[in-house]
């Protein structure tokens, strides 16, 4: 089954419109796809910021007084007579003619130009730094860097939703940060993706974020754009690395078709050495392995620099 086809799964799973079969199947399967995985837990987040902000339901007495002053006021608006049936009989009255029939089309031309004025001219939606809500951004898409500079700490970037927003906001905010991992998971544009990577490795407060972490890591290994990629492998650097970084960068070394992105991996490898993640026997072994199999002389050469040192 295809990650398209899990990730479908999970919207389901959080509706409660899958069955069982399918449940544990994508149980299954989140427990060995790190990609999925942060989907779920990114999906999990929305549909709790949903919860939270959901009204409270309607007493049973006050749904019962409204239905029954709603009955009444439709029932009193059948017994009158409607002011509009009467300009309509007019108008068909005068539509007749010839002189109304050019009238008419005049009319609904307008009509529709007004129609239209309303529909593509609706505002957008601002939000700032404290009004961000989570929830409402689980159907953004085309994110639009207008200030990208995280010097002077503060981004600013439109989006497309329900309705066009826009947000300026910290980047050392949480939210921020959530919509921008969302991003690099999710948008189309790979240079949007690009970056929301760069963008985020400005924030001092991602070094520990583990969201953002697997976020990069399901890039690295599986986005479909070399230089995201090799963008996303070069953000390891940034964070507090451990065994599933190591691990990652391992698995593009074995996997990634660019031999530019797999020298990259073999730098990152080398930085968390040096920061303490060393390599065990079982990731010697299969260097060695791919010393054998990779086709590009200075991947090679680089590998047995690195068994060098152990």
């Amino acid at each position: 089954m295809q990650h398209e086809k899990y990730e479908e799964l999970i919207q389901y799973y959080f509706y409660n419109e899958i069955d069982e079969a399918d449940k544990k199947l994508l149980e299954q399967h989140l427990i060995s796809c790190p990609q999925c995985k942060t989907h779920f837990e990114l999906f999990k987040k929305i549909f709790n910021s949903i919860n939270e902000n959901e009204n409270n339901e309607f007493e049973d007495k006050l749904l019962f007084e409204a239905r029954a002053e709603l009955r009444g006021y439709l029932k009193a608006q059948k017994n009158k007579t409607s002011i509009i049936k009467v300009l309509t009989q007019a108008f068909s009255s005068f539509m007749v003619k010839p002189i109304g029939i050019a009238f008419g089309g005049a009319v609904v031309l307008l009509a529709g130009l007004f129609t239209g004025y309303l529909i593509f001219n609706e505002p957008a939606v601002n939000y700032s730094k404290e009004g961000l809500n989570f929830a409402d951004y689980s159907k953004i898409q085309n994110i639009n860097f207008l200030d990208a500079d995280p010097d002077d700490g503060e981004i600013e970037f439109t989006y497309e939703s329900v309705k066009p927003g826009r947000i300026k906001g910290n980047i050392n905010d949480s939210r921020v940060r959530e919509i921008l991992t969302y991003a690099i998971l999710n948008e189309k544009n790979p240079g949007t993706r690009l970056n929301s990577i760069n963008v985020i490795n400005a924030s001092s407060q991602h070094k520990n974020d583990d969201e953002l972490k697997n976020a990069l890591i399901s890039v690295a290994k599986y986005d479909n754009n070399p230089g995201v990629r090799r963008e996303a492998i070069k953000s390891f650097n940034e964070l507090s690395v451990d065994k599933e970084i190591k691990d990652a960068l391992i698995y593009v070394l074995l996997n990634d078709t660019s031999a530019g992105i797999r020298i990259e991996a073999i730098n990152s490898l080398m930085e968390t050495s040096k920061k303490g993640i060393k390599l065990d026997e079982s990731d010697l072994t299969t260097l060695k392995d791919k010393i054998q199999l990779d086709q590009n002389n200075y991947v090679r050469y680089q590998l047995r620099n690195i068994i060098k040192e152990y």
